[in-house]
């Protein structure tokens, strides 16, 4: 059975299912093991976006690109993400059938309860020749999906951007253009609360950003969905998702510790101190962003919905 969750999908360009699968104590130990791991430095996939002192809460690691082939066997999170129907899904709630999908990516989404995190306002489309496939008659061949296992607010979406017609892409190319920092907020923007046990799907051209006022540590997919096309199962993963990844699991290679680095991205994270963007809007700030004091991911960022 369809229902309204679909139109919203169409038109927003993301969907938030709640409940979508049983929330699983076992399974929720199992991925702060992974963290925990990863913030030992203990696996070698995982990868920091900003480097701060390891003493106050390990290695700030942002993401963890290969959880399952470093951590595997992981079996409660394998029989809670095999308890999900995605097909089910898709066609309930997009109004979308397919006889078979893939995941190019099985990643986690990872931040400190220490550090707050702010995102380039970013698409995940190869560039802007990549056709808006979800407005055309044909079935949309990639999706983005987040997995929840707890309680989270870490993510913003900036709805309708997916669409051909979506007013502020004008706008936005002005923020390219300049070249800005675009850490800088959108009034349009807007705050994905999660519960354990929800699922979030999204266009991959629907403009998005991590924004994280809390830990985190949700599994992201990318998911490739086309019709027949065959490939040998890893074992260790769940049987649902079948997973093909873009690159063999190699070492991300680490960035040198730079102790000038990391003294500065700590006095940057705690001083307030304003940020380029701000002087810069003080003349003339576009009405479509929020010149706010701050503008990076710092203790001051406010873990609110923009409205």
């Amino acid at each position: 059975m369809v229902d309204d969750n679909n139109k919203f999908f169409e038109e927003n360009g993301y969907v938030l299912i709640k409940n979508a699968f049983p929330n699983l104590l076992e399974s929720q130990k199992e991925v702060k093991s992974i963290v925990e791991k990863a913030k030992a430095g203990a696996l070698v996939s995982g990868r920091s976006f900003v480097q701060y002192p390891k003493f106050i809460d390990g290695l700030n690691i942002s993401q963890i690109q290969y959880p399952w082939e470093e951590c595997s066997p992981l079996p409660n999170l394998k029989e809670s993400i095999e308890s999900i129907s995605f097909n089910e899904l898709f066609k309930r709630h997009l109004s979308l059938e397919y006889s078979s999908y893939y995941a190019s990516s099985f990643r986690m989404h990872v931040t400190s309860e220490y550090f707050k995190f702010s995102q380039l306002w970013h698409r995940d489309i190869a560039n802007k020749g990549t056709p808006l496939e979800i407005l055309s008659d044909k079935k949309p061949k990639s999706l983005r999906m987040n997995i929840y296992f707890f309680e989270e607010s870490g993510f913003q979406v900036i709805p309708k951007s997916h669409r051909s017609f979506y007013s502020d892409r004008v706008k936005e190319e002005e923020i390219w253009s300049e070249d800005l920092s675009t850490l800088t907020p959108l009034k349009i923007a807007k705050t994905i609360y999660a519960s354990p046990g929800d699922i979030l799907i999204f266009h991959p051209d629907l403009l998005h950003r991590g924004y994280c006022a809390h830990k985190r540590a949700h599994f992201h997919l990318s998911l490739e969905l086309d019709d027949g096309n065959k490939f040998e199962q890893n074992p260790h993963l769940p049987k649902n998702i079948r997973y093909k990844p873009m690159s063999d699991f190699k070492a991300i290679p680490s960035s040198s510790d730079n102790i000038f680095r990391v003294f500065i991205n700590l006095c940057r994270y705690y001083l307030p101190i304003p940020s380029r963007n701000y002087f810069r809007f003080l003349i003339k700030k576009p009405g479509y962003l929020e010149n706010n004091f701050i503008q990076r991911h710092s203790v001051f960022n406010k873990n609110i919905s923009i409205k």
